[in-house]
């Protein structure tokens, strides 16, 4: 499958992360559209219809099981991760219940 047949969205406040996120996945074949928020994220997820999506827990302002919620709605067959650097159990089930298929 080619690049534009892996859609990978990343959704993360850190500008330097969301970099370094694009530049991996683009090199292992992916096409990535990132977004910084939850607004961006579910307006690129319509218009680019990822496969998959990486996204943080810990969002500027914002809930990142809100944008799984979200996206696994609009997206069914999503596959979403969870990344964050605070974890804990009640945010990883919560995840899991939301849709997400990873919590990292």
């Amino acid at each position: 499958m080619g690049a534009t047949g892996r859609k990978l969205l990343v959704v993360d406040d850190d500008d330097a992360f969301r970099e370094s996120m694009d530049l991996e996945f683009t090199e292992r074949g992916y096409q990535v559209i990132t977004a910084p928020d939850h607004r961006s994220a579910v307006g690129l997820a319509a218009v680019h219809r990822p496969q998959y999506a990486i996204i943080d827990l810990r969002l500027e302002n914002e809930r990142g099981l809100e944008v799984v919620k979200d996206l696994v709605e609009r997206l069914p067959g999503l596959r979403a991760v969870v990344l964050t650097g605070y974890g804990s159990v009640a945010t990883a089930v919560e995840a899991i219940k939301l849709g997400a298929h990873h919590y990292m």
